[in-house]
């Protein structure tokens, strides 16, 4: 497994979003491909791959706000939970963020996602709230400057 980081054109990101549509969306009945994807070009698009298989993906929006990156749409395949995919694209995600000068992540974690998250350091800073029809809380992380 390798996690790359891909932009639009490339070959698997239109497979990155039917496996988060498929993991995010479907289960709350919606659809991603109805919601306005036009701001993506501006963000960076991190993909675990076996061969050409797109089996986890995260997104990062970049100096969301000042010295700080947004993580979304985390999202991996069924058949590789546990595994440690989600783990390796956090990490990638982070260091790519520390990497080109964000100190710190922000993310909306739903509640089933809350654990997963502070496994790797993040700390809830926000009530509850709605977002896409489900609870999420406000989490956050300081990446400081990360190495290799």
């Amino acid at each position: 497994m390798r996690v790359v980081c891909i932009d639009l054109t490339s070959e698997f990101y239109l497979k990155s979003q039917k496996l988060r549509n498929q993991v995010l969306r479907e289960p709350l009945g919606q659809n991603l491909f109805d919601e306005d994807l036009s701001d993506e070009i501006n963000q960076f698009h991190f993909v675990a791959l076996e061969k050409t298989q797109v089996l986890g993906v995260v997104v990062l929006v970049p100096h969301y706000k000042n010295g700080m990156g947004k993580l979304r749409q985390m999202a991996t395949s069924e058949e590789v939970r546990g595994k440690g995919y989600g783990i390796m694209l956090v990490k990638a995600l982070e260091l790519f963020a520390s990497e080109h000068g964000m100190t710190s992540i922000i993310l909306h974690a739903r509640h089933t996602a809350i654990g997963f998250y502070e496994k790797l350091g993040y700390q809830i800073t926000s009530d509850v709230f709605q977002e896409v029809g489900t609870d999420h809380v406000v989490m956050e992380k300081n990446i400081g400057v990360l190495e290799r």
